[in-house]
């Protein structure tokens, strides 16, 4: 996804963004995603300028683009899911039981 959005650390304030309902400051977007918070303050500021996908206010940072937002929300659930089933083939392998946490068996 880097060649998308410029950089590795750029796509994944994006999808913090994306995943997260509420404001965040640019300290917790950076401790979730394992990165320097003056990076991400610097991306975060690079994005308010004239492309306004987030904004900023008391709070914290917003994602303000809703298609940027819907696009990468579906991203992580396709992500997710691809994750689960990996797991559960694993876990069959294994001779456990696949997950059932999110619905019926998928294996």
């Amino acid at each position: 996804m880097d060649p998308l959005f410029g950089s590795e650390t750029r796509a994944r304030v994006l999808e913090h963004l994306a995943s997260t309902p509420r404001a965040q400051s640019a300290y917790r977007v950076a401790r979730a995603i394992g990165a320097e918070p003056i990076q991400v303050t610097r991306i975060l500021k690079s994005l308010e300028g004239p492309e306004g996908l987030a904004g900023h206010s008391a709070e914290g940072w917003v994602l303000t683009n809703e298609l940027l937002r819907d696009f990468l929300r579906e991203r992580l659930a396709l992500r997710q899911a691809r994750v689960r089933a990996e797991k559960d083939e694993f876990l069959v392998q294994l001779g456990s039981k696949p997950s059932s946490k999110y619905g019926s068996d998928r294996v």
